[in-house]
Protein backbone atom coordinates (compact mmCIF):
# COMPACT_ATOMS: atom_id res chain seq x y z
CA UNK A 1 0.00 0.00 0.00
CA UNK A 2 1.15 3.58 -0.68
CA UNK A 3 1.31 5.76 2.47
CA UNK A 4 -0.59 9.01 2.39
CA UNK A 5 1.08 12.35 2.92
CA UNK A 6 -0.61 13.23 6.19
CA UNK A 7 0.76 14.86 9.30
CA UNK A 8 0.54 13.64 12.85
CA UNK A 9 -1.92 16.37 13.78
CA UNK A 10 -4.47 15.07 11.26
CA UNK A 11 -4.04 11.53 12.60
CA UNK A 12 -4.61 12.68 16.18
CA UNK A 13 -7.71 14.60 15.09
CA UNK A 14 -9.22 11.54 13.41
CA UNK A 15 -8.34 9.34 16.41
CA UNK A 16 -10.15 11.79 18.71
CA UNK A 17 -13.25 11.46 16.51
CA UNK A 18 -12.97 7.67 16.77
CA UNK A 19 -12.81 7.95 20.58
CA UNK A 20 -16.20 9.65 20.52
CA UNK A 21 -17.74 7.05 18.20
CA UNK A 22 -16.18 3.97 19.88
CA UNK A 23 -15.89 4.31 23.67
CA UNK A 24 -14.86 0.66 24.10
CA UNK A 25 -11.07 0.16 24.08
CA UNK A 26 -11.09 -2.94 21.83
CA UNK A 27 -13.40 -1.35 19.27
CA UNK A 28 -11.32 1.83 19.34
CA UNK A 29 -8.03 -0.01 18.61
CA UNK A 30 -9.72 -2.04 15.85
CA UNK A 31 -11.01 1.10 14.12
CA UNK A 32 -7.61 2.75 14.55
CA UNK A 33 -6.02 -0.19 12.68
CA UNK A 34 -8.59 0.20 9.89
CA UNK A 35 -7.96 3.96 9.73
CA UNK A 36 -4.17 3.62 9.45
CA UNK A 37 -4.11 0.71 7.04
CA UNK A 38 -7.02 1.36 4.66
CA UNK A 39 -7.42 5.16 4.71
CA UNK A 40 -3.84 6.37 5.10
CA UNK A 41 -1.84 3.37 3.87
CA UNK A 42 0.19 3.12 7.09
CA UNK A 43 1.09 -0.33 8.43
CA UNK A 44 -0.15 -0.30 12.04
CA UNK A 45 2.13 -1.37 14.88
CA UNK A 46 1.48 -1.81 18.58
CA UNK A 47 3.66 1.14 19.53
CA UNK A 48 2.09 3.39 16.88
CA UNK A 49 -1.42 2.46 18.01
CA UNK A 50 -0.63 3.10 21.66
CA UNK A 51 1.01 6.47 20.84
CA UNK A 52 -2.13 7.58 18.99
CA UNK A 53 -4.84 6.12 21.25
CA UNK A 54 -3.12 6.07 24.69
CA UNK A 55 -5.87 4.04 26.28
CA UNK A 56 -5.80 0.72 28.14
CA UNK A 57 -2.73 -1.39 28.80
CA UNK A 58 0.15 -2.14 26.43
CA UNK A 59 -1.33 -5.55 25.68
CA UNK A 60 -4.54 -4.02 24.30
CA UNK A 61 -3.03 -2.68 21.04
CA UNK A 62 -1.12 -5.96 20.50
CA UNK A 63 -4.29 -8.03 20.85
CA UNK A 64 -6.24 -5.68 18.59
CA UNK A 65 -3.46 -5.75 15.98
CA UNK A 66 -3.26 -9.57 15.96
CA UNK A 67 -7.02 -9.81 15.58
CA UNK A 68 -6.95 -7.23 12.78
CA UNK A 69 -4.34 -9.13 10.75
CA UNK A 70 -6.26 -12.39 11.30
CA UNK A 71 -9.54 -10.86 10.08
CA UNK A 72 -7.74 -9.24 7.15
CA UNK A 73 -6.27 -12.56 6.05
CA UNK A 74 -9.66 -14.23 6.38
CA UNK A 75 -11.39 -11.50 4.33
CA UNK A 76 -8.68 -11.43 1.69
CA UNK A 77 -9.13 -15.14 0.99
CA UNK A 78 -12.25 -16.58 -0.66
CA UNK A 79 -12.91 -20.23 0.04
CA UNK A 80 -14.97 -22.40 -2.26
CA UNK A 81 -15.96 -25.55 -0.43
CA UNK A 82 -17.67 -28.29 -2.37
CA UNK A 83 -16.88 -31.98 -2.55
CA UNK A 84 -17.47 -32.03 -6.27
CA UNK A 85 -15.10 -29.21 -7.33
CA UNK A 86 -11.49 -30.12 -8.09
CA UNK A 87 -8.87 -28.69 -5.74
CA UNK A 88 -7.06 -26.85 -8.54
CA UNK A 89 -10.27 -25.14 -9.61
CA UNK A 90 -11.12 -24.17 -6.05
CA UNK A 91 -7.65 -22.75 -5.46
CA UNK A 92 -7.66 -20.85 -8.78
CA UNK A 93 -11.07 -19.33 -8.19
CA UNK A 94 -10.26 -18.42 -4.59
CA UNK A 95 -6.89 -16.95 -5.53
CA UNK A 96 -8.43 -14.92 -8.37
CA UNK A 97 -11.21 -13.49 -6.22
CA UNK A 98 -8.71 -12.72 -3.45
CA UNK A 99 -6.35 -11.03 -5.91
CA UNK A 100 -9.21 -9.08 -7.45
CA UNK A 101 -10.39 -7.88 -4.05
CA UNK A 102 -6.84 -6.90 -3.03
CA UNK A 103 -6.22 -5.09 -6.33
CA UNK A 104 -9.49 -3.20 -6.00
CA UNK A 105 -8.59 -2.24 -2.43
CA UNK A 106 -5.05 -1.20 -3.44
CA UNK A 107 -6.38 0.77 -6.42
CA UNK A 108 -8.82 2.65 -4.21
CA UNK A 109 -6.12 3.33 -1.61
CA UNK A 110 -3.65 4.43 -4.30
CA UNK A 111 -6.25 6.80 -5.76
CA UNK A 112 -6.86 8.29 -2.34
CA UNK A 113 -3.11 8.63 -1.77
CA UNK A 114 -2.74 10.62 -5.01
CA UNK A 115 -5.66 12.83 -4.07
CA UNK A 116 -4.25 13.49 -0.62
CA UNK A 117 -0.79 14.28 -2.05
CA UNK A 118 -2.18 16.75 -4.66
CA UNK A 119 -4.46 18.62 -2.26
CA UNK A 120 -3.03 18.33 1.23
CA UNK A 121 -4.53 21.70 2.16
CA UNK A 122 -7.98 20.37 1.22
CA UNK A 123 -8.05 17.53 3.73
CA UNK A 124 -11.78 17.58 4.26
CA UNK A 125 -12.45 17.28 0.53
CA UNK A 126 -9.96 14.43 0.28
CA UNK A 127 -11.65 12.70 3.21
CA UNK A 128 -14.94 12.97 1.36
CA UNK A 129 -13.29 11.42 -1.70
CA UNK A 130 -11.91 8.68 0.54
CA UNK A 131 -15.39 8.01 1.89
CA UNK A 132 -16.66 7.81 -1.68
CA UNK A 133 -13.94 5.29 -2.54
CA UNK A 134 -14.78 3.34 0.60
CA UNK A 135 -18.37 3.21 -0.55
CA UNK A 136 -17.15 1.92 -3.89
CA UNK A 137 -15.07 -0.67 -2.07
CA UNK A 138 -18.13 -1.62 -0.07
CA UNK A 139 -20.04 -1.98 -3.35
CA UNK A 140 -17.25 -4.20 -4.63
CA UNK A 141 -17.52 -6.30 -1.48
CA UNK A 142 -21.26 -6.55 -2.01
CA UNK A 143 -20.57 -7.70 -5.54
CA UNK A 144 -18.15 -10.25 -4.14
CA UNK A 145 -20.87 -11.45 -1.82
CA UNK A 146 -23.14 -11.72 -4.83
CA UNK A 147 -20.40 -13.68 -6.55
CA UNK A 148 -20.22 -15.98 -3.55
CA UNK A 149 -23.94 -16.49 -3.86
CA UNK A 150 -23.46 -17.27 -7.54
CA UNK A 151 -20.73 -19.70 -6.60
CA UNK A 152 -23.07 -21.36 -4.14
CA UNK A 153 -25.64 -21.64 -6.90
CA UNK A 154 -22.90 -23.07 -9.06
CA UNK A 155 -22.18 -25.63 -6.37
CA UNK A 156 -25.77 -26.68 -6.42
CA UNK A 157 -25.62 -26.90 -10.19
CA UNK A 158 -22.43 -28.96 -9.92
CA UNK A 159 -24.22 -31.39 -7.61
CA UNK A 160 -26.97 -31.68 -10.19
CA UNK A 161 -24.43 -32.09 -12.96
CA UNK A 162 -22.70 -34.84 -10.95
CA UNK A 163 -25.92 -36.76 -11.14
CA UNK A 164 -25.88 -36.43 -14.92
CA UNK A 165 -22.11 -37.08 -15.14
CA UNK A 166 -21.38 -33.63 -16.65
CA UNK A 167 -19.85 -31.99 -13.61
CA UNK A 168 -16.48 -30.85 -15.01
CA UNK A 169 -17.75 -29.31 -18.27
CA UNK A 170 -20.63 -27.38 -16.71
CA UNK A 171 -18.47 -26.23 -13.76
CA UNK A 172 -15.81 -24.86 -16.13
CA UNK A 173 -18.45 -23.03 -18.16
CA UNK A 174 -19.94 -21.52 -15.02
CA UNK A 175 -16.54 -20.44 -13.72
CA UNK A 176 -15.68 -18.83 -17.06
CA UNK A 177 -18.86 -16.77 -16.87
CA UNK A 178 -18.08 -15.81 -13.30
CA UNK A 179 -14.54 -14.81 -14.24
CA UNK A 180 -15.82 -12.71 -17.12
CA UNK A 181 -18.27 -11.03 -14.78
CA UNK A 182 -15.54 -10.27 -12.26
CA UNK A 183 -13.27 -8.91 -15.01
CA UNK A 184 -16.06 -6.65 -16.21
CA UNK A 185 -16.65 -5.49 -12.66
CA UNK A 186 -12.95 -4.73 -12.26
CA UNK A 187 -12.97 -2.72 -15.49
CA UNK A 188 -16.07 -0.83 -14.31
CA UNK A 189 -14.38 -0.09 -11.01
CA UNK A 190 -11.27 1.15 -12.86
CA UNK A 191 -13.40 3.42 -15.03
CA UNK A 192 -15.19 4.72 -11.94
CA UNK A 193 -11.88 5.50 -10.28
CA UNK A 194 -10.65 7.23 -13.45
CA UNK A 195 -13.84 9.34 -13.56
CA UNK A 196 -13.29 10.26 -9.93
CA UNK A 197 -9.71 11.29 -10.71
CA UNK A 198 -10.88 13.43 -13.66
CA UNK A 199 -13.58 15.06 -11.55
CA UNK A 200 -11.04 15.87 -8.88
CA UNK A 201 -8.68 17.37 -11.48
CA UNK A 202 -11.50 19.53 -12.83
CA UNK A 203 -12.36 20.72 -9.32
CA UNK A 204 -8.69 21.49 -8.73
CA UNK A 205 -8.54 23.55 -11.95
CA UNK A 206 -11.64 25.46 -10.85
CA UNK A 207 -10.01 26.09 -7.51
CA UNK A 208 -6.86 27.45 -9.21
CA UNK A 209 -9.04 29.71 -11.37
CA UNK A 210 -10.89 30.98 -8.30
CA UNK A 211 -7.58 31.64 -6.56
CA UNK A 212 -6.39 33.61 -9.62
CA UNK A 213 -9.54 35.76 -9.55
CA UNK A 214 -9.16 36.30 -5.83
CA UNK A 215 -5.54 37.32 -6.30
CA UNK A 216 -6.52 39.81 -9.03
CA UNK A 217 -9.22 41.27 -6.80
CA UNK A 218 -6.71 41.53 -3.97
CA UNK A 219 -4.22 43.39 -6.18
CA UNK A 220 -6.96 45.76 -7.37
CA UNK A 221 -8.06 46.37 -3.79
CA UNK A 222 -4.44 46.89 -2.72
CA UNK A 223 -3.90 49.45 -5.50
CA UNK A 224 -7.09 51.26 -4.56
CA UNK A 225 -6.07 51.24 -0.90
CA UNK A 226 -2.64 52.68 -1.76
CA UNK A 227 -4.30 55.49 -3.73
CA UNK A 228 -6.61 56.25 -0.82
CA UNK A 229 -3.66 56.17 1.59
CA UNK A 230 -1.73 58.61 -0.64
CA UNK A 231 -4.79 60.87 -0.80
CA UNK A 232 -5.12 60.81 2.96
CA UNK A 233 -1.39 61.49 3.30
CA UNK A 234 -1.75 64.61 1.11
CA UNK A 235 -4.71 65.70 3.25
CA UNK A 236 -2.61 65.18 6.37
CA UNK A 237 0.18 67.32 4.87
CA UNK A 238 -2.32 70.08 4.08
CA UNK A 239 -3.76 69.87 7.57
CA UNK A 240 -0.26 70.02 9.07
CA UNK A 241 0.52 73.16 7.04
CA UNK A 242 -2.80 74.71 8.06
CA UNK A 243 -2.09 73.73 11.67
CA UNK A 244 1.36 75.33 11.50
CA UNK A 245 -0.15 78.50 10.05
CA UNK A 246 -2.83 78.58 12.75
CA UNK A 247 -0.19 78.01 15.43
CA UNK A 248 1.89 80.90 14.08
CA UNK A 249 -1.19 83.14 13.90
CA UNK A 250 -2.14 82.13 17.41
CA UNK A 251 1.35 82.89 18.68
CA UNK A 252 1.26 86.32 17.00
CA UNK A 253 -2.15 87.07 18.50
CA UNK A 254 -0.89 85.82 21.85
CA UNK A 255 2.10 88.17 21.72
CA UNK A 256 -0.20 91.11 20.81
CA UNK A 257 -2.65 90.19 23.55
CA UNK A 258 0.27 89.90 25.98
CA UNK A 259 1.38 93.43 25.14
CA UNK A 260 -2.20 94.73 25.55
CA UNK A 261 -2.42 92.94 28.90
CA UNK A 262 0.84 94.49 30.05
CA UNK A 263 -0.43 97.96 29.04
CA UNK A 264 -3.70 97.36 30.89
CA UNK A 265 -1.82 96.08 33.93
CA UNK A 266 0.33 99.22 33.96
CA UNK A 267 -2.79 101.37 33.63
CA UNK A 268 -4.45 99.47 36.46
CA UNK A 269 -1.34 99.94 38.62
CA UNK A 270 -1.38 103.69 37.97
CA UNK A 271 -5.12 103.88 38.75
CA UNK A 272 -4.55 101.92 41.94
CA UNK A 273 -1.82 104.35 42.98
CA UNK A 274 -4.09 107.32 42.23
CA UNK A 275 -6.93 105.64 44.11
CA UNK A 276 -4.63 105.08 47.12
CA UNK A 277 -3.57 108.76 47.03
CA UNK A 278 -7.20 109.86 46.76
CA UNK A 279 -8.19 107.62 49.64
CA UNK A 280 -5.36 109.11 51.77
CA UNK A 281 -6.46 112.63 50.95
CA UNK A 282 -10.08 111.73 51.64
CA UNK A 283 -9.11 110.23 55.00
CA UNK A 284 -7.13 113.38 55.82
CA UNK A 285 -10.07 115.66 54.86
CA UNK A 286 -12.41 113.49 56.93
CA UNK A 287 -10.10 113.92 59.96
CA UNK A 288 -10.02 117.67 59.44
CA UNK A 289 -13.82 117.74 59.20
CA UNK A 290 -14.15 115.77 62.44
CA UNK A 291 -11.64 118.09 64.17
CA UNK A 292 -13.53 121.19 62.94
CA UNK A 293 -16.84 119.73 64.10
CA UNK A 294 -15.36 119.08 67.56
CA UNK A 295 -14.04 122.62 67.74
CA UNK A 296 -17.45 123.99 66.69
CA UNK A 297 -19.19 122.01 69.42
CA UNK A 298 -16.73 123.25 72.01
CA UNK A 299 -17.27 126.84 70.85
CA UNK A 300 -21.06 126.44 71.07
CA UNK A 301 -20.73 125.07 74.59
CA UNK A 302 -18.51 127.97 75.60
CA UNK A 303 -20.90 130.51 74.06
CA UNK A 304 -23.89 129.02 75.82
CA UNK A 305 -22.08 129.08 79.15
CA UNK A 306 -21.05 132.71 78.61
CA UNK A 307 -24.62 133.86 77.85
CA UNK A 308 -26.02 132.22 80.99
CA UNK A 309 -23.48 133.86 83.24
CA UNK A 310 -24.09 137.29 81.64
CA UNK A 311 -27.84 137.06 82.14
CA UNK A 312 -27.56 136.20 85.81
CA UNK A 313 -25.36 139.24 86.55
CA UNK A 314 -27.61 141.76 84.77
CA UNK A 315 -30.58 143.26 86.87
CA UNK A 316 -34.02 143.69 85.31
CA UNK A 317 -35.48 147.28 84.76
CA UNK A 318 -39.04 146.43 85.78
CA UNK A 319 -40.81 143.85 87.79
CA UNK A 320 -42.06 142.20 84.67
CA UNK A 321 -40.00 139.39 83.64
CA UNK A 322 -38.55 139.45 80.20
CA UNK A 323 -38.24 136.45 78.04
CA UNK A 324 -34.76 135.44 77.42
CA UNK A 325 -33.77 135.17 73.79
CA UNK A 326 -33.66 131.59 72.53
CA UNK A 327 -30.22 130.50 71.74
CA UNK A 328 -29.63 128.94 68.42
CA UNK A 329 -27.27 126.10 68.67
CA UNK A 330 -26.23 126.67 65.12
CA UNK A 331 -25.08 130.30 65.73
Amino acid sequence: MIPNNINEQQLHTEIELLKIQFPQTRDLYREACVLLFFRHGITPTANKLYQLVRKGSMSAPSEALNKFWLELREKSRVRIESPGIPEELKDSAGTFVSTLWRQAQEAADASFSVHMAEANDKVMQSLKDAETAQKQTADAELKLEATKAQLQNAEKQILDFEKTHAVDINTLATQEKTLKTLLNERENLGRSLEDTRKTFSQDLDKLHASLGKAEAQYRSLEKKSLLEIEKERQNVIKLEKLHSKLVETSRSDQRRYQKDIEILQNTISELREKLGTSNGKLFEVSGQQREAANKLKQAEKKLASFDLKHLRKTKPDSTKSKKLPKLDSTS
